[in-house]
């Protein structure tokens, strides 16, 4: 389960040709040429890059660059166009009418049409097929086809993030009508309109992509895209150095280590081949407690865990103060942050009382009991993440000292990624969970995925299992509110109720922390950061001829 990979993957023997340059030429610029390739790394691998299907980073990653969308975010993180060259809203709201742009072609050479946009519909609402993204499109009344190039979406209610949270990667019905969309081969073989097209995926090893010479915005200039397989973040940042990965953090959801990123960087061997950047907080950190175990379905217990949790001492010793202590799941969108809800504080005896209110009392052993179900129990958990990320391991260990101090017993499981999220999450057989959530930074903030009790399936992100009919209602209201202040209204009541019932310990918002080495050109940092989901500007990125390192 927890193989190593050599330092130095095959895939650095086949991309030959690589050249020594003086590292004092990567300050100049130079024509627009196309070549060279891009090799980013991460930790886990996919497990598959079918976007119906795929619920982790790595595999949605992949299909930010294969596929396109009707709409996509800008560096203004506004809609805008991308598959749908325009769309009229009716004034209530319901009704969207998509003007498809015309030309566009598969990665097989076959036109992407209105046909395609009626079939992705039915794949995201087809109840057999395995997606997480199907209450998206569950408030859809009809999908129309009013020509090749016009689609009429109807609505029952008006949906206030329709435009970005639907129809984001549309799939090829000439591929995949009549198939099993859970198990087909398009699940490993993906077939989009993106920039980059799929070329081959060795399994814990690499996924190559390379350049669409057909892209209807124009032919990206990077040839290439390699993503390894490097489950270890120490291991990452030797193979940055050693010339094996060209990036972190550009392409992928990847990101340095704080102390990586605090302390390593002031060496020649960084300084003169790489640029860093510490971008905007889109991510928190967070850990869920499984409400279905008898542990952790008492709000005063979560409240005393939390208040047990020094997340300032995480904070300066993990992360070194790269980034800031969050109370609620809006990392990307601090319109709908409640500013009368301050986080939890650090309170030890404060959480004892709370322990002792919910009926845990300490035990002769120093642990504390209860009886549940006429048996006595201890407070014993298993806090469990994934296998690779440094901090978070650290991160866990903290949490285990600390959980200690008010009488529980923490064991640390730490589990390779793809098992992590396939037989651990999916399946909901954990105690608690340490991870983080990586959110769109579009000027919407729905949640309805992550918090709604109707959720909770096995493919589902409700995957601690929280309900509450006031957060259902609220979710389901801010969908249908196309009011940004009434909407913000209905956020701040959401934000209270979830601070005070703390479904989550939300622990902090961490900084994204990049490298990228010099050689590349044409891309800027905005808002969102390097980069902007879907994948927006791919194609502007280039490296001068006299600076390009692979000629595959």
């Amino acid at each position: 389960m927890f193989r190593k990979l050599p330092l130095v993957l095959a895939v650095v023997v086949i991309l030959a040709g690589c050249k020594k340059i003086d590292p004092k030429i990567y300050s100049q610029d130079g024509p627009q040429t196309d070549g060279d390739m891009l090799i980013e790394s991460t930790i886990g691998d996919a497990k598959n890059m079918n976007p119906a299907l795929v619920d982790e980073v790595t595999g949605g990653d992949i299909d930010d660059l294969v596929f396109n969308g009707l709409a996509r975010f800008n560096e203004r993180l506004e809609a805008a166009p991308c598959l749908a060259e325009k769309w009229n809203i009716s004034k209530d709201g319901k009704i969207i009418t998509y003007f498809l742009r015309k030309g566009v072609k598969f990665h097989d050479g076959v036109e992407f049409t209105a046909d395609d946009v009626l079939f992705t519909y039915k794949v995201y609402t087809d109840p057999t097929v395995n997606t997480p993204y199907g209450s998206r499109y569950q408030d859809i009344k009809t999908v129309e086809i009013m020509g090749t190039y016009e689609v009429k979406v109807t609505y029952k209610k008006p949906f206030a993030s329709a435009i970005t949270s639907t129809f984001d990667y549309i799939l090829p019905k000439h591929l995949l009508e009549g198939k099993d969309i859970n198990k087909g081969d398009f699940n490993r073989h993906p077939v989009g309109t993106g920039p980059y097209r799929f070329v081959e995926w060795k399994t814990d090893q690499k996924i190559v992509l390379e350049a669409n010479p057909d892209y209807w915005e124009g032919k990206p200039r990077i040839k290439k895209f390699v993503m390894r397989i490097v489950p270890d973040q120490a291991t990452e940042f030797l193979e940055l150095l050693n010339g094996g990965i060209d990036a972190i953090g550009a392409w992928t959801h990847g990101t340095l280590t704080p102390e990586q990123f605090s302390r390593q960087l002031d060496t020649p061997k960084f300084k003169d081949y790489y640029n860093s950047y510490k971008t905007n907080e889109l991510v928190y950190s967070y850990i869920g407690w499984n409400e279905l175990s008898p542990l952790f379905n008492d709000k005063k217990v979560r409240q005393a865990l939390t208040m047990s949790i020094d997340r300032q001492t995480i904070l300066q010793n993990v992360i070194y103060g790269l980034g800031s202590i969050c109370s609620g799941p809006f990392a990307a969108h601090p319109w709908a942050v409640n500013p009368k809800v301050s986080p939890l504080p650090f309170d030890v005896e404060r959480a004892k009382k709370l322990f002792k209110q919910a009926g845990w009392k300490p035990g002769k052993d120093g642990i504390l009991h209860k009886t549940i179900k006429g048996k006595d129990a201890p407070f014993k958990f298993t806090l469990m993440t994934n296998q690779g990320n440094v901090p978070r391991e650290r991160e866990a260990t903290i949490v285990q000292q600390q959980l200690k101090e008010v009488g529980i017993q923490v064991e640390i499981q730490i589990v390779e990624w793809t098992t992590f999220i396939s037989q651990y999450v999916n399946k909901k057989k954990f105690d608690a969970i340490l991870l983080g959530w990586s959110l769109t930074p579009d000027l919407d903030a729905d949640l309805y995925g992550n918090w709604h009790s109707s959720q909770t399936g096995e493919h589902q992100y409700n995957f601690i299992s929280y309900k509450n009919k006031t957060v259902d209602r609220l979710l389901v209201e801010c969908r249908r509110t196309l009011d940004l202040k009434k909407r913000q209204k209905m956020y701040w009541q959401m934000h209270s109720i979830l601070a005070d019932e703390q479904p989550y310990t939300f622990l902090f918002m961490p900084k994204t922390l990049v490298a990228i080495h010099k050689r590349f050109k044409g891309y800027q940092i905005d808002e969102a950061g390097i980069r902007v989901r879907p994948m927006v500007g791919t194609e502007k990125w280039y490296v001068p001829s006299t600076q390009q390192k692979y000629q595959p």
